[in-house]
């Protein structure tokens, strides 16, 4: 079975299974918690009478979160080829663009490359390395303080092995991203990878401090897409206290980095996790608004910036 057929196979057939899978779960969490109508209803009610401030904080947050990410792109920059901020912005939003449309988003670095010349064009894919991980490590830290807060809440005997395991896990990670650098000089002992080990050099030029000024803007990054996510839900009828809130969100989208995703099953996931969180164990009082919320991040977030970052491709030559 060649590549094209693999990628056909996983984006027209399993991709619209699994979704079709995960909104027949969804449906079943709303209905075996109560009458789909009733919250429906008052979903429509509050969205009548919602807080029009608090809506519209969260719509200008998506592009704080937008600018976050941009700053921290740039600064990894400046140890391979300096770029000023609103092209930092523009390649940022074109990564958008290119990972939504692939598995687990792994394309995001071969859209921001592009405003790169071509001779740091490789190093720039590997500086996209710390990024990611800078945000996977903020995205575990918080997974096993909403872990902590769901063994209190929720005694049972998979949480409790969970957390053992994410807290080896992020263990790993953070060590691993201050210690970058270990990863080029472990390329550089394989002489077949001579050329690649020359480009993982860039690794060695970041600082701790750099790493974690990196490791900074992702955590605010985090609680941006926290506070976006239970300000919706709550205005529209959740009414899930803000502090076990802000612990269970964070499990939530710790769980979302961890699980492999499909552009096309990417609504289900998000919708199944968050209902998996929110609805089954009873918190959230609406549990439409919980998907509503879901939905409506994934769209301010990443949609919208990915269809901003696709008319930036048009203005730049990718063939220099």
């Amino acid at each position: 079975m060649n590549k094209t057929t693999k990628k056909i196979i996983l984006n027209y057939v399993l991709g619209p299974l699994l979704l079709a899978v995960l909104l027949f779960l969804i449906y079943r969490q709303v209905t075996l918690k109560g009458s789909f109508d009733r919250e429906w209803s008052e979903f429509k009610i509050h969205w009548q009478d919602g807080n029009r401030f608090l809506i519209w904080l969260v719509v200008l947050l998506a592009p704080v979160n937008w600018i976050m990410e941009a700053r921290k792109w740039q600064l990894l920059l400046r140890k391979i080829e300096p770029l000023p901020f609103r092209k930092a912005l523009a390649s940022t939003l074109t990564g958008i663009s290119f990972g939504l449309i692939t598995p687990n988003r792994i394309g995001d670095f071969a859209g921001r490359i592009l405003y790169l010349k071509h001779n740091a064009r490789l190093r720039g894919a590997i500086a996209t390395l710390i990024s990611n991980l800078a945000q996977t490590v903020v995205a575990f830290a918080f997974g096993i303080i909403g872990l902590v807060y769901f063994n209190f809440a929720y005694r049972g005997g998979w949480p409790a092995v969970v957390l053992v395991a994410a807290l080896g896990g992020t263990a790993v990670l953070l060590y691993f991203y201050l210690r970058i650098d270990i990863l080029s000089r472990w390329i550089e002992r394989f002489p077949r990878l001579r050329s690649l080990g020359i480009a993982f050099r860039v690794l060695r030029k970041y600082s701790k401090r750099d790493l974690l000024k990196v490791l900074g803007i992702a955590l605010i990054r985090f609680c941006i897409y926290n506070l976006q996510f239970l300000t919706f839900i709550n205005v529209f009828g959740a009414g899930i206290p803000w502090l076990s809130g802000f612990f269970l969100t964070g499990l939530m989208f710790w769980m979302l980095t961890m699980l492999p995703s499909i552009f096309i099953a990417d609504l289900g996931v998000r919708g199944f996790v968050a209902g998996l969180i929110f609805t089954d164990t009873g918190i959230a009082a609406n549990a439409v608004s919980v998907l509503a919320g879901s939905y409506f991040i994934w769209f301010l977030n990443l949609v919208i910036p990915a269809i901003i970052g696709s008319f930036l491709l048009l203005t730049i030559r990718i063939f220099r």
